[in-house]
């Protein structure tokens, strides 16, 4: 179902976040498509041989989080379906990829904070090679563009007032 304002013209203009939308979607979904690629690569082929560009973006050959890539850029595109089919609410789906792009973040940092923990004041051997670089996915690079968005519109992305009663004023 498809829901259009009534007066389209007092809604807020959508071209910035489609324009963010369009392009963090589109590096989600390439960099999840190359993380993939990478994962698969190492499984059928080896690990001998890389795949070109995957070093040099730090993308790690990590099938389970190129779906998470791949999903989050998925919600920014379908986002920018919705706002360039003429429906305002499409924002909102620019705003739950940025969640979700600042939570996959957030986890990715604990892990690399717990793997530093390991390396540094545990020493464990298994972690003697280990440096910050170790750890950098794109999950965290890209979220850097989600947070900046989210600190400029974060007063954008408010609730939709309801019509009708309100709960304050029901009849007894």
């Amino acid at each position: 179902m498809d829901i259009k304002g009534e007066n389209v013209e007092a809604q807020a203009d959508t071209r910035i976040p489609v324009a963010f939308s369009v392009v963090s979607g589109s590096l989600y979904v390439l960099l999840g498509l190359l993380q993939l690629l990478a994962g698969m690569n190492r499984i059928f082929i080896g690990p001998d041989i890389l795949v070109p560009l995957a070093d040099l973006l730090l993308v790690p050959a990590d099938i389970i989080g190129s779906f998470v890539l791949i999903l989050i850029g998925t919600v920014f595109i379908y986002g920018v379906i919705e706002m360039r089919s003429g429906i305002y609410e499409g924002v909102s789906y620019a705003y739950v990829g940025i969640l979700l792009s600042l939570i996959f973040a957030i986890i990715y940092l604990f892990v690399s904070t717990g793997n530093m923990l390991e390396a540094y004041i545990l020493r464990n051997e298994d972690f003697a090679e280990w440096t910050p670089l170790s750890d950098l996915k794109p999950g965290i690079y890209l979220a850097i563009f989600s947070l900046f968005a989210f600190i400029r519109w974060k007063d954008m992305f408010e609730p939709a007032k309801a019509k009708g009663i309100n709960n304050d004023q029901r009849n007894t």
